[in-house]
């Protein structure tokens, strides 16, 4: 009761609802900032922990002495400088050491240790403030009082620790400021109910009211402007925490180049629309050609054509879906709507990207392929993506520049073609594989000159598969690579057995010529099989010299620095160029069936056979007809001036030969 009265009847209630405000403030601001210092580490922990300090020591202590401006002691009242120069200090200091301790990991000792020198400090200065208010008259204490504010402060102080530590979220953050404002205000009212004053006799009247309320005001904006600078540098450092935050959210979900949504968005815009959207598809999207883009004018231009792409994906796509690079040049679009606008809009962006692109200067051409797959079409987001990868696909397999949906048909032909790959690594230690081989016959003498090597595949299940169907997958896959390998191993060593002026021929795939192993590979067979280089023919197509030319020059030249010969396959099928009979520096040109089963009765087919026949007499390469089925397509060429020929009619291709027939006797 002595605490109560002592309030209500020897306190100016106005200035301690003063002091109040700069205690609820300051308890709410130190709790804040406490809870700050938790979570930093290092350095930002101690300076942190510094703001504490401050705050919680200065607002304690304006608290403290603006109620203690408010006590009315009816005697005239002076403040001693030092000791109230030291109290402050003693808040500031002590308030840091506990919440210092209180940082310390750990479950119970750190509330104990530090909420009680957090406790103890309050009260330190709570008493020493009190030593610094010098009244005239006769002071006495109760020490019932102070031990029980002693126990108030140091007990509600843990408390508070406690309570900070554990955390909280919006609103109820600010409970654990509660227990702090209880251990200031309890400390201080029961202290002053400890503190009694009886004035000398004819010094009765007190200080002067309105010097008292000015100075409370005084301190409580002093106070405030302390509480307000902690403040800032909250607010400060959690808006550089929200800037930082955005900033790691815009790298975690956009891509840096294109600004474009990156695969993790994609992803949780299709679960998002996977539980809100009736319908929903996904584009997928590679630009075509765009390694060569890269290859040809380096990668400056190729990153600025993929940010060209990705502005006019955007003005496509708008408001309707969300565009998004995966990695590389492969980009996909997420679409509301139905099928019928997905299709359209892939259409749409199949066509603007065919547009020739300015970038550095230069004009730049790609295209597009796209695939599409609806939510309709997968049972999940990850169900979605595998089954656009697959339209996608289908496109690219079909030449590109295109827009292909899913469809079901698609899951059979990949389970298919994943079983061909697996069986294709398989083949060559199985020894599935084996060699036949062709004539080739001279047209002057009619004797055969050489054979080509054709690989063919005998699977246990499947039987004899075409090459037709495994030479493509063995390339989509590399295994071509392996593959490729034996062949040439295995015809060296079987054109031993031939005569030494008969050589072997060996188609060799585009792939390989990108692989740096071919020149070993080749080596390698001829020191294996003791074959000399110059009866090794090397067979290459026309879709090589257009993917790498550069890189299938150098390669050439390296083989023909060995000795091994040189020729084009199926001359006129592929990109033709002259280009490539003046810069490979050919052996052999191999005319193409479909001209020699059409010269005939096709005055086209007839002009091309004279010209390259004749093309390779000017320059000085050998010439060969494939095909040839008929007597007539044999002395047709033979009267061009073709130099040789190979086909069914001069010898069917047959498993390893260990002779050679001396002389064809060809049917008039």
């Amino acid at each position: 009761m002595r605490v109560i009265s002592c309030l209500v009847t020897e306190h100016d209630l106005g200035v301690v609802a003063l002091a109040a405000t700069m205690c609820i403030v300051g308890s709410i601001v130190t709790t804040d900032l406490f809870r700050r210092a938790l979570s930093a580490r290092g350095l930002q922990r101690a300076a942190w922990q510094f703001l504490v300090a401050v705050c919680a020591g200065s607002s304690t202590w304006a608290t403290h002495f603006i109620a203690m401006l408010a006590y009315e002691p009816s005697a005239p009242v002076r403040f001693d400088p030092v000791l109230t120069l030291a109290s402050v200090l003693i808040a500031i200091v002590g308030t840091g050491v506990g919440f210092a301790i209180a940082s310390r990991p750990g479950r119970l000792l750190p509330i104990v240790l530090g909420g009680g020198f957090v406790g103890l400090s309050i009260a330190a200065m709570h008493f020493v403030g009190m030593f610094a208010y010098r009244v005239e008259g006769i002071v006495s204490w109760d020490m019932t009082h102070v031990f029980a504010a002693i126990a108030v402060s140091v007990m509600l102080s843990m408390t508070f620790v406690g309570t900070a530590r554990r955390g909280g979220e919006g609103r109820s953050r600010h409970a654990a400021a509660v227990p702090l404002v209880a251990a200031i205000v309890g400390l201080h009212f029961t202290g002053m109910a400890a503190f009694r004053v009886a004035p000398f006799p004819g010094l009765e009247g007190g200080a002067d009211a309105g010097t008292l309320v000015a100075m409370a005001l005084a301190i409580l904006l002093v106070g405030l402007v302390v509480v307000g600078a902690g403040i800032s540098s909250y607010l400060i450092d959690d808006r550089t925490r929200a800037s930082t935050e955005e900033q790691l959210r815009r790298m975690a979900f956009q891509d840096p180049l294109t600004g474009l949504a990156n695969r993790r968005a994609l992803q949780l815009v299709m679960e998002e629309w996977s539980t809100s959207e009736p319908w929903f598809a996904l584009i997928l999207m590679d630009l075509d050609h765009f390694k060569m883009v890269n290859d040809t004018h380096g990668h400056v231009v190729g990153d600025a054509l993929l940010v060209a792409a990705a502005r006019r994906m955007e003005h496509v796509v708008g408001a309707d879906g969300v565009a998004v690079r995966i990695g590389g040049d492969e980009m996909a679009v997420v679409i509301r709507g139905d099928m019928a606008s997905a299709e359209t809009l892939a259409l749409d962006l199949c066509r603007a990207l065919a547009v020739p692109f300015e970038v550095a200067g230069g004009i730049v051409s790609v295209a597009a392929s796209l695939g599409i797959c609806s939510r309709s079409d997968a049972a999940d987001s990850e169900g979605i993506m595998r089954h656009a990868d697959l339209a996608l696909y289908e496109a690219k397999r079909n030449g590109g520049g295109r827009v292909v949906p899913f469809e079901v048909r698609m899951l059979d032909e990949t389970i298919a073609r994943h079983t061909l790959h697996a069986d294709l690594r398989a083949a060559v230690a199985l020894n599935q594989f084996h060699l036949v081989f062709q004539p080739i016959v001279d047209l002057t003498t009619r004797r055969t000159i050489g054979h080509e090597a054709l690989i063919r595949w005998q699977h246990p299940t499947r039987g004899l598969v075409s090459p037709a169907e495994f030479i493509p997958a063995a390339e989509d896959d590399g295994s071509i690579v392996e593959i490729g390998s034996w062949v040439l191993a295995e015809a060296c060593r079987a054109a031993m057995f031939w005569p030494g002026d008969v050589y072997v021929a060996v188609n060799v795939s585009a792939v390989q010529f990108r692989s740096p192993l071919l020149l070993a590979h080749v080596t390698r067979a001829l020191a294996d099989s003791g074959l000399p280089p110059t009866r090794l023919e090397i067979e290459l197509t026309e879709t090589a010299a257009v993917v790498d030319a550069i890189g299938l020059a150098a390669m050439l030249k390296s083989l023909r620095c060995l000795g091994i010969k040189i020729a084009m396959d199926d001359f006129g099928t592929g990109f033709s160029s002259l280009s490539h009979l003046r810069d490979l520096s050919l052996d052999r040109i191999k005319i193409d069936r479909s001209f020699v089963a059409s010269a005939a009765n096709d005055t086209t087919s007839m002009a091309v056979l004279r010209a390259v026949i004749g093309l390779g007499q000017d320059m000085g390469i050998r010439t060969l007809g494939e095909g040839v089925e008929t007597a007539d397509q044999l002395e047709l060429l033979a009267a061009l001036g073709c130099d040789a020929v190979q086909g069914y009619l001069t010898g069917r291709p047959e498993r390893q030969r260990r002779d050679a027939d001396d002389l064809l006797q060809i049917a008039s």
